[in-house]
């Protein structure tokens, strides 16, 4: 029996895909499966003018 897991990147943790294959074989036509479906969106972060104020630890 073979489980999928699946890692994007490496500050990512794995993520376990549901199912359970009788081959290896199975296993990685499921995989291309899941990534080709996979859906990616890229969104824009509009970037803040103000400057934080720096954080002072006083003893």
């Amino acid at each position: 029996m073979y489980i999928l897991w699946i890692r994007i990147d490496d500050m990512l943790p794995w993520i376990e895909l549901k199912g359970e294959y009788r081959t290896r074989k199975e296993a990685l036509k499921a995989a291309r499966e899941a990534l080709d479906n996979a859906v990616i969106d890229i969104v824009e972060i509009p970037m803040k003018n103000e400057q934080a104020e720096p954080l002072i630890a006083k003893h």
